[in-house]
């Protein structure tokens, strides 16, 4: 199950992020796991990026395994969007990007430890990409 909560006054189709990140965990039989979303400012990415990250920016996604349930995800509308626009892509597909992104971290793939892992993690990225074009 995804929960989505909207803490920033960006418009977000709540309905495709549920569904993208509903089918991950499907896929990756896990469906009946919860994570939590939340849309945060840049200042609470910041300042969260900071603390449990040491980096000094508005992170686009962080990713927080939970006690109850997989975990949550934060993403940055703000940040997504310019990034989107950088590379020339919808936000809305880059923010379901992030999601998937957000909720393969969770599921335990990694892209900073090792190519191999980030490759993996890049090939299940894209394959679930591929249904939400």
């Amino acid at each position: 199950m995804i929960e989505i909560q909207n803490r920033t006054k960006s418009a977000v189709n709540k309905t495709r992020l549920r569904k993208a990140g509903e089918f991950v965990l499907l896929k990756e039989n896990r469906p009946d796991e919860h994570v939590s979303v939340a849309l945060l400012g840049e200042t609470e990415m910041k300042r969260l990026n900071k603390m449990y990250r040491d980096k000094e920016y508005a992170a686009n996604v962080l990713s927080f395994p939970g006690v109850d349930g997989l975990g949550e995800v934060l993403l940055c509308p703000s940040v997504i969007r310019k990034s989107a626009k950088e590379c020339g892509i919808v936000t809305e597909h880059e923010m379901t990007r992030m999601l998937v992104h957000g909720i393969l971290h969770l599921l335990g793939y990694d892209h900073e430890e090792s190519m191999a892992n980030a490759k993996l993690m890049e090939k299940k990225e894209e394959y679930y990409m591929s249904f939400f074009v």
